[in-house]
């Protein structure tokens, strides 16, 4: 067994939002001939590091079933049938088939674009994530924060797709954080089947493939983009400190005094969201990440529907919750709208909300 990160303090298993999405668009490709199954290799020593390395440079075809666990009972689980193609460096692409209903959803990556079909056959394009990889949220930006809260776990796994696998595990060492397992192929390092849990231990989502074909190259042809898509959102500004964003915006972030073990603040960035009227709001959002779990807080100044003024100081109207996988914390301090929002515990995230200060307003608890 091969371990990465710092022997483990007591941890439930808890969840890791998966929050990504390996995504693209498309047609089906002809059958290939299954390569045969190569000996077992004992893992490597740093497995996510390989593991991102492979990815830039294996191209693949492949089919695999992906489930969406729902969190309510009243709700049935999400099944997806899903045909990828892996053209690297960059280009990738999915087809999604919902079942049972059979309505096809298209994703075309090619470099730094993502384009998406919606329903009505139309094609927006934004930016890629950075975070994007085969299946899993991770990034190599991340990794040192990751190795730090997390320990990491390898050992030798059973076949998948009938290919050999190691088996990595992923579990946090701080109560309330996500965790993962996930059988990678031992040869080209795609991860072959992927389970999610949330912070209470709950299954949230998985994946296994059914077949995958490895090859040396891919028709590119089939990867061309459309030629006139309609831009989907704005990014906006992005700093990578408070200091950076102040010199390009003229505006401070939100920040908060007290984080949860091992978060670091990682972005900044100032953005448009559209509302449900058509309308526009803007607002500011600082990104924190352990490695692999992460919450946001954003700053909506002057933001419409929002409690009556008091005239006191400090933060006032407070709730938190639970909205689909992700725990919420929201408040506000005059005018301005403070939400948490993120993969970990709903009492930590108040923590943060009580702790949040923006620049020329008292702290939101005095």
């Amino acid at each position: 067994m091969v371990r990465i990160g710092r022997p483990g303090a007591g941890t439930s298993l808890t969840v890791f939002s998966l929050a990504v999405f390996l995504i693209a668009a498309g047609s089906l490709l002809p059958p290939l001939r299954a390569a045969a199954c190569p000996a077992a290799a004992p893992p490597p020593q740093d497995p996510l590091a390989e593991l991102l390395r492979k990815q830039r440079e294996i191209a693949f075809i492949g089919e695999r079933f992906q489930t969406s666990v729902s969190s309510r009972p009243e709700r049935e689980d999400r099944v997806f049938r899903q045909r990828i193609r892996h053209n690297p460096p960059s280009d990738y692409r999915i087809d999604f088939l919902d079942l049972p209903d059979e309505d096809e959803y298209h994703v075309l990556v090619t470099g730094e674009k993502l384009y998406e079909w919606d329903e009505r056959d139309r094609v927006q394009v934004r930016e890629r994530s950075d975070d994007q990889t085969l299946g899993l949220v991770i990034s190599d930006t991340y990794l040192d924060l990751l190795r730090k809260n997390y320990l990491i776990e390898a050992e030798l796994g059973p076949e998948v797709a009938d290919r050999r696998t190691y088996t990595v595990r992923i579990d946090p060492l701080y109560p309330g954080r996500p965790a993962i397992r996930a059988w990678i192929d031992s040869t080209y390092g795609v991860p072959l089947k992927v389970e999610v849990y949330t912070d209470r231990g709950q299954l949230q989502a998985r994946y296994e493939y059914t077949r995958i074909y490895f090859r040396s190259r891919l028709d590119r042809a089939r990867f061309d983009p459309p030629a006139e898509p309609e831009p989907r959102t704005r990014r906006g500004v992005r700093c990578e400190t408070p200091d950076a964003f102040l010199d390009e915006t003229g505006q401070h972030p939100p920040l908060a005094d007290r984080l949860p073990a091992g978060f670091s603040l990682v972005w900044i960035r100032q953005g448009v969201m559209r509302q449900r009227d058509g309308g526009e709001q803007p607002f500011i959002q600082s990104f924190y990440s352990d490695g692999y779990a992460s919450f946001s807080i954003f700053a909506e100044q002057e933001h419409p529907g929002g409690p009556e003024e008091t005239g006191e100081e400090g933060l006032r109207e407070v709730r938190s919750g639970q909205r689909g996988w992700f725990n919420y914390a929201v408040g506000w301090i005059e005018n301005t709208k403070v939400t948490v929002t993120g993969d970990v515990g709903e009492a930590e995230l108040v923590e943060v909300l009580s702790s949040v200060k923006l620049e020329g307003q008292p702290p939101l608890i005095p």
